[in-house]
């Protein structure tokens, strides 16, 4: 299940991420929570918080968009806003990946 959540207070990963980190947005929490991470959580029977925020693939195409997500452009050799199809062959790619 990809989920968004925040570190804990102490900094630390909360134990029901088993893979997270990933497209990072700032909020407005304090520090070391001011940022909103994509992850993955946990299948082994560890506690999920119901007030965790479930992403499908809208969700994810939407946060990457508004993100202004980027690719590498190669023949020019810099990054550049990757287009709708990109986002969503990435979205497609992350979920195929990390989604259990």
């Amino acid at each position: 299940m990809i989920v968004e959540y925040n570190l804990e207070a102490n900094g630390t990963i909360p134990n029901y991420i088993a893979d997270g980190g990933y497209f990072l947005k700032a909020n407005d929490k304090a520090s070391p929570q001011d940022w909103d991470m994509i992850g993955i959580a946990a299948s082994d029977g560890t506690y999920i918080p119901e007030t965790l925020t479930v992403l499908n693939k809208a969700a994810l195409i939407t946060r990457l968009t508004n993100l202004g997500w980027k690719t590498f452009n190669y023949d020019i050799g810099e990054y550049v806003d990757a287009t709708e199809e990109e986002i969503e062959a990435y979205v497609d790619n992350f979920i195929n990946t990390h989604d259990t």
